[in-house]
């Protein structure tokens, strides 16, 4: 009697512990907790007892703060912080992206063999990661027996230092300097003879309208052609004359044909008026790319870009735009309604955040699509085109920076959200859900929130090509 009594005092303690451990509640959670550290970004933020404003506060935090965190919830940051645990907006944390340290490189050498496997590991019957040609140039941080340890473009591994012959640097005593020739004076530009009954414009403003148009040193077609400026691009206009403006537009300075430039007010440059669509893709019973790793975690696109624009939108809620989203949670609105919903916003621009996959399990990188296949069709004029191919190229180029994975470039694509819109619009692939090292960024908070300020910066990016002051919002590291 008292041995069965125990046995259920032990099941009903065990069904205390899987009640109360974290992985219970990490299902109740908007993520799983996971212990990060997080670092303070507004010049004060109060410490509170719950996710949100309605708890009471505990301290107030300053800016640069470190914070150990633990969970994410609607938004907020649960964290641990001078031996007290509170909560505070995620937003005004940025979470430390820690840096794997590089092996110290002990040497140069160069491969002998014609053909060198890279290994596994020190010995000839682990697996094959690369093959080396004779005459590469490799980099040893380690030395084991009759084995190196070298940097490869597939990771490090390990060769028999049989076929690796040592570089012996020479340094070579200065030489003396050659004098340095001299340069002429950089020409200056002369305004073109009668020019003096140009009319001020007091800086107004104006935007491109044909594909490509030529800059001239003056008012007219027999001035010479310095450059060449895009449909889009906003000037300044500093003068006008007989048809013509002369402009500013970043550091080019010349004449353009009048018919050519639409001018537009403060108003069309004031970022209020601005409007802003994110497309998180897929959602609801449309998972997207799914992907199951050997250890069983299961990777959908679907809520790794619903994550990754949560985030965005912690960023975007500081810039004075209009913003909207396609969807805020795990639902699946139609290609079609997403299209109607940004032209119901009368949006300006248009993103949708996507992962790939491939069949062969071998993709990896980041690219960005713009629609490009007809520059004629109602929904492709050559203005939405060429903001399409510029945004596309901003964000592009932050992501690869802030990924840190392969750049697969801009290229158009014949995707619905992209084709059927009629603002410039593009759709992004953050990374490979199949790929080991995407993957194990883009299911990673840290990397998620990277992903995110990626995106917000290309969106400065664009936005200030486009003329619209946005100095003040970029972030400050």
């Amino acid at each position: 009697m008292l041995l069965k009594l125990w046995n259920n005092v032990l099941k009903i303690g065990m069904i205390l512990s899987i009640l109360s451990s974290s992985l219970f509640f990490g299902v109740n959670s908007s993520k799983a907790a996971t212990t990060q550290t997080g670092v303070v970004t507004a010049a004060s933020l109060n410490m509170r007892t719950g996710p949100s404003t309605a708890y009471s506060k505990i301290m107030t935090l300053k800016k640069g703060n470190k914070l150990t965190i633990t969970e994410r919830k609607n938004g907020w940051y649960k964290f641990k912080f001078s031996k007290k645990i509170g909560w505070a907006s995620a937003k005004y944390i940025k979470l430390v992206k820690k840096t794997p340290t590089a092996p110290k490189v002990l040497f140069s050498g160069e491969i002998t063999a014609s053909s060198l496997n890279v290994r596994t590991s020190p010995n000839v019957t682990s697996k094959v990661i690369t093959t080396l040609k004779k005459g590469t140039k490799v980099s040893i941080v380690e030395k084991k027996s009759t084995w190196y340890r070298i940097n490869t473009t597939k990771g490090y591994g390990w060769v028999s230092s049989a076929y690796v012959k040592q570089i012996v640097t020479v340094v070579k005593p200065p030489s003396a300097k050659p004098p340095e020739e001299s340069k002429p004076n950089p020409p200056t530009t002369k305004p073109p003879s009668g020019d003096t009954s140009a009319i001020d414009q007091q800086d107004k403003s104006g935007r491109v309208t044909t594909a490509s148009l030529n800059v001239r040193t003056g008012p007219g077609t027999t001035y010479k052609s310095i450059t060449s400026i895009k449909v889009g691009t906003v000037v300044k206009i500093k003068a006008e004359k007989d048809g013509w403006y002369e402009i500013e537009a970043g550091t080019i300075v010349g004449w353009v044909s009048a018919k050519y430039i639409q001018q537009i007010s403060d108003d069309d440059m004031n970022l209020k008026n601005f409007t802003l669509v994110i497309d998180p893709g897929h959602g609801g019973s449309d998972p997207g790319a799914t992907f199951k790793t050997s250890s069983g975690d299961i990777y959908k696109e679907s809520m790794i870009v619903l994550y990754v624009s949560q985030f965005l939108n912690d960023y975007l809620v500081e810039l004075p735009i209009q913003t909207y989203f396609t969807r805020e949670s795990d639902t699946y609105p139609t290609l079609k309604q997403r299209v109607e919903f940004a032209k119901s916003k009368k949006a300006k621009a248009f993103i949708s955040i996507h992962i790939n996959a491939s069949s062969s399990h071998n993709g990896n990188g980041t690219e960005t699509y713009y629609y490009g296949e007809s520059k004629n069709s109602p929904t492709n004029s050559p203005t939405k085109l060429e903001d399409s191919m510029t945004l596309a190229e901003t964000i592009q180029n932050r992501l690869v920076e802030k990924l840190e994975l392969k750049d697969r470039g801009t290229k158009s694509g014949n995707f619905q959200v992209i084709r059927e819109s009629t603002m410039a619009s593009i759709l992004t692939e953050l990374s490979y859900i199949d790929h080991p090292t995407d993957n194990v960024k883009l299911s990673n908070e840290i990397w998620q929130q990277e992903a995110a300020e990626g995106i917000y910066l290309g969106i400065l990016d664009y936005l200030s090509i486009q003329g619209y002051n946005v100095d003040s919002y970029y972030i400050n590291d």
